[in-house]
């Protein structure tokens, strides 16, 4: 998301989007604010003293700055802008008169400006965020659809008929790791959502990443040995954050389980510090994402296709581990060597 205030710059004005957007209808309604603002002027030369229509140019440099691009709304002000200054000079108005007309057409340019565009930005950014929501919620659904169509399923194949004991064990067996999967599922569903309100609540304590590493190579080592996988860790020592232990060691969790599901035969997990940084990279030897759809970035509310053809899911995992990264101000970002893939999370240390 972007963090920069909702204050309009001119790169910004002159190409946001605007109600008539071809180029005849801007033409023409130009091309008419014009003429319109011509006629008042001729009016104040045919009408001496008279300076009823000193008003009509402001009012269409209100009407173009809301309806044109910024370049034909600029245009039209700037023609508002001379007209004061060629009535002053043929003598028509008096210098007090043409002056605050100046200064008027000048501010409501300004302000009118920054309105318009801060406005604008933060539409765009409300649909975007409003889009981000419905793909996640239709993903989150099929997500949770698939778990509660196979403890269903389970359950009417047990309920068809009789069975012996093995079968029913094997039956809630089933029913019950597909009961934790929507248990984990849920619960990053929550944390997202509570990242999102934020409400998440997150502890500031001394956190070592050797620790955290050491805890990590425990946790993941015996199911990297049954998937047949290497599993390296490495790191800098003595590098320490503060944070949430619990909340970083799930943050490394989801990225090791991604990459246990897709690596071909290793898994490395390196630490490094770099500054006031800590960068941690887990990469496997996979298959990778597929051309096309290669993410750079990721945030907490990033859902990317190509993860469905990489793995079948909807990227909550990784989503969940930019939430937990953003809280601790830092980063989830993806690199694609020439086979697999690299997750890189950087997080600010403790000074020493």
């Amino acid at each position: 998301m972007n963090d920069r205030p909702a204050v309009g710059t001119v790169a910004n004005f002159l190409t946001r989007p605007r109600p008539l957007r071809r180029t005849r209808p801007v033409v023409a309604t130009m091309s008419g604010l014009l003429v319109v603002m011509g006629a008042a002027t001729a009016l104040e030369l045919l009408t001496p003293q008279n300076e009823t229509f000193g008003g009509i140019p402001l009012l269409c440099v209100v009407l173009a700055l809301w309806l044109l691009p910024g370049w034909a709304g600029l245009l039209v002000a700037t023609a508002a802008l001379a007209q004061p200054v060629v009535l002053l000079e043929v003598g028509e108005w008096r210098a007090l008169t043409a002056d605050f007309q100046f200064i008027a057409v000048a501010v409501v340019t300004v302000v009118e400006t920054i309105t318009v565009t801060a406005l604008a930005r933060i539409g765009a950014e409300n649909e975007r965020l409003l889009q981000s929501l419905t793909r996640f919620t239709a993903d989150a659904a099929h997500e949770l659809r698939t778990p509660l169509s196979t403890i269903r399923n389970t359950a009417d194949v047990i309920l068809q008929r009789g069975r012996n004991p093995s079968q029913y064990v094997a039956s809630l067996e089933q029913i019950r790791d597909q009961a934790t999967r929507l248990t984990v599922l849920t619960d990053g569903l929550l944390l997202l959502a509570r990242g999102d309100a934020k409400s998440l609540y997150v502890r500031r304590e001394p956190v070592s990443m050797d620790d955290l590493m050491e805890e990590l190579f425990d946790r993941w080592r015996t199911l990297a040995e049954h998937a047949r996988l290497t599993l390296e860790v490495s790191r800098d020592t003595g590098v320490e954050l503060l944070g949430d232990s619990v909340l970083l060691g799930r943050l490394f969790d989801n990225l090791v389980d991604n990459a246990l599901k897709h690596a071909a035969t290793a898994i490395k997990v390196s630490t490094v510090r770099v500054g006031q940084r800590c960068l941690v990279r887990v990469e496997d030897d996979g298959v990778g994402f597929p051309k096309g759809s290669q993410p750079t970035t990721i945030d907490r509310n990033w859902r990317g296709d190509g993860l469905a053809a990489r793995s079948g899911g909807t990227g909550l995992g990784l989503s969940i581990a930019a939430a937990i990264a953003a809280e601790h101000g830092g980063t989830l970002s993806m690199e694609h060597p020439g086979g697999g893939l690299r997750a890189v999370v950087q997080l600010p240390v403790t000074p020493n």
